[in-house]
């Protein structure tokens, strides 16, 4: 254990956090990195021996930096990184501080494939006990669709493992709960899947002043793109000019880079009225590739927001579009339809989760920039994009909406009956607040 005023302890936060900005905010009393389930278990319950709560960290990647807490022990789960692969039978068992791009690699080998998250470096934990919203969603879905057994540690220090048919309520809210959730989750049985043969990315950069062209022609292609596409559309400064623009993102997968490139359909002719500030670009790459489109520049000061709408993907570009400049280039809001298999509520009907609330669409925005001084102007940034988006909200996603924001934030995240399941749950799993949680009025 790593004491507050170690002189190990502040460079260690530094290095378990990815928000440089949430590192200012919060500090815990004390750290641990345990190496296995078992002792997980015994960090919890030496937490409770002390009367301290416990926070949990899979890669510390959340972008309001969810597990620093002010007091309390924070687990890093971090070292549970084994990957156990059973090729034949399409599983695999793997550790909740597995990081997404390392195992889509690792699958690779085996011509298999699961649905990681959009940036490669965040840890399987959160991610799947959010729901998982990653590559190929419109054809796979929600990452928690394809998990059948779940290794937890609960309040009393207790191991034991979830699945539909054991402990199926403790299940059912590991799908989807989030930091709601009420346990410490060690690892996780995966339902793999064929890895696609072929991947095809288009890329288009539009001078944000063409955003109106842009979006009428996003609305009507739309119909002639295969369900299982996915259409990103990011509004902020472009990289390299630092021009407000709005980039265009369409991804396929397929069984030959033809076929691939044929599900993009009429996007692959652009608007002629829309002007461009960089050359289109096409590539032919593997699944396991699609990890570069995902990288976000580490050691940046961090504010992000995200809804969930059922509107077009050009009602939101319209509704955001005049938010393009004023801030630094790494900041973007990225408006996603994620395909077919993007329903409401989030989980298709087979499935049952407390991931309960989506939309068609998602609209994630991600402030990133350098020095303290920039604060207000990248915070106030990503209100005014939050607010923009307000009238066509249907609810948020728990992984990545500002919990910090509000106590009623936490509930736009659940219908009205997963929220109160889950708070009944945790009153029944862990009756002394154990676990810091944002179901105590979200995150303070």
């Amino acid at each position: 254990m790593i004491a507050k005023g170690s002189p190990k302890f502040a460079p260690l936060v530094d290095e378990l956090i990815w928000s440089a900005r949430a590192r200012d905010l919060r500090v815990p009393a004390a750290i641990v990195q345990p190496r296995s389930a078992a002792e997980v278990a015994a960090a919890v319950r030496l937490a409770g021996e002390g009367g301290m709560k416990v926070a949990l960290r899979g890669s510390g990647h959340n972008y309001q930096g969810a597990a620093l807490r002010d007091g309390g022990l924070l687990v890093d789960l971090g070292g549970l990184d084994r990957i156990d692969i059973d090729a034949g039978a399409h599983r695999a068992r793997v550790g909740a501080g597995v990081k997404g791009g390392r195992l889509i690699g690792e699958l690779a080998r085996h011509g298999l494939a699961f649905p990681i998250g959009h940036c490669a470096d965040v840890a399987l934990s959160g991610y799947l006990l959010s729901g998982g919203i990653g590559w190929n969603y419109g054809e796979w879905g929600p990452a928690c669709a394809s998990v059948s057994a779940i290794e937890m540690v609960t309040a009393d220090g207790a191991a034991l493992i979830a699945t539909a048919n054991d402990h199926a309520d403790l299940f059912w809210a590991a799908r989807g709960a989030g930091c709601a959730f009420f346990a410490a989750v060690t690892g996780y049985e995966l339902i793999l899947h064929d890895l696609p043969a072929v991947s095809f990315a288009l890329e288009a950069v539009f001078d944000a002043a063409s955003a109106p062209d842009v979006a009428q022609w996003l609305d009507t292609a739309r119909a002639g793109v295969d369900p299982t596409t996915e259409l990103i559309c990011m509004v902020g400064p472009h990289h390299e000019t630092g021009k407000p623009s709005v980039t265009l993102r369409a991804i396929a997968s397929g069984p030959t880079g033809m076929a691939a490139r044929n599900k993009l359909g009429p996007l692959r002719e652009l608007p002629a009225e829309a002007k461009l500030l960089a050359a289109v670009e096409e590539t032919e790459l593997s699944f396991a590739e699609l990890k570069r489109f995902s990288a976000m520049p580490s050691g940046k000061r961090v504010a992000a927001d995200q809804s969930w709408s059922d509107r077009s993907l050009g009602d939101l570009l319209l509704a955001v579009a005049h938010l393009a400049g004023g801030v630094q280039s790494s900041s973007a809001i990225s408006l996603t339809a994620l395909g077919q298999a993007a329903l409401a509520p989030g989980l298709p009907d087979d499935v049952d989760g407390a991931l309960s609330v989506a939309g068609r669409c998602s609209a994630g925005i991600y402030a990133l920039w350098d020095g303290a001084e920039h604060d207000a102007r990248h915070l106030a940034w990503v209100a005014k994009a939050d607010a923009a988006l307000a009238p066509l909200r249907t609810g948020r996603y728990i992984a990545e909406a500002d919990l910090f924001a509000g106590p009623e934030r936490v509930e736009e995240c659940f219908s009205p009956e997963a929220f109160a399941q889950l708070t009944e749950l945790r009153k029944q799993y862990d009756p002394t607040g154990r676990f810091f949680s944002c179901l105590d009025g979200g995150l303070r």
